[in-house]
């Protein structure tokens, strides 16, 4: 590309010579391979590299550059691919944990509910017999006795 940029506004090799051989017109092309052969014959210094040549060079060298670096890349990214990898691993590893976690609670939860559930049951049966044996009037001594262990255990406050 920089060999194309310093001869792009200089006249073409062409036009040194002798010109096009064809039409006539500035974009005609030569009409017979001899007359390519003499050109090239023509002249001791090296001729410059043409708009099209460039352009290919340029392309192959771009090519070659952008190869390196999708490959750079490709390198960098099985390297923070197995990174992120990694990470996912450690993060689904916390969430196992925090899921275990999690679930003890909610076992101990339902343990501490149930717990409650029979003392309030407990509770509640003795609540019927306190309320049994207070409508009654002429209590056993037994009875008697029953009614006030119920009564200081239901209202101990």
């Amino acid at each position: 590309m920089s060999e194309w940029l310093a001869v792009h506004d200089q006249p073409r090799y062409g036009s040194q010579v002798g010109g096009n051989t064809g039409s006539g017109s500035s974009g005609s092309k030569r009409v017979h391979e001899s007359d390519a052969s003499d050109s090239n014959s023509v002249g001791s210094s090296a001729r410059p590299m043409g708009r099209d040549a460039a352009k290919k060079k340029l392309k192959r060298k771009v090519r070659v550059q952008l190869w390196k670096w999708s490959m750079k890349i490709l390198l960098n990214s099985n390297k923070s691919r197995r990174k992120s990898w990694n990470a996912w691993k450690k993060i689904a590893m916390l969430q196992e944990e925090s899921n275990k976690r999690r679930k003890e609670a909610t076992q101990r939860q339902e343990e501490a509910n149930q717990l409650m559930k029979e003392k309030t049951r407990a509770k509640k049966m003795k609540m019927k017999m306190w309320l049994k044996l207070s409508e009654k009037q002429h209590l056993s001594d037994q009875s008697k006795e029953l009614f006030k262990q119920l009564s200081d255990k239901l209202f101990e406050n």
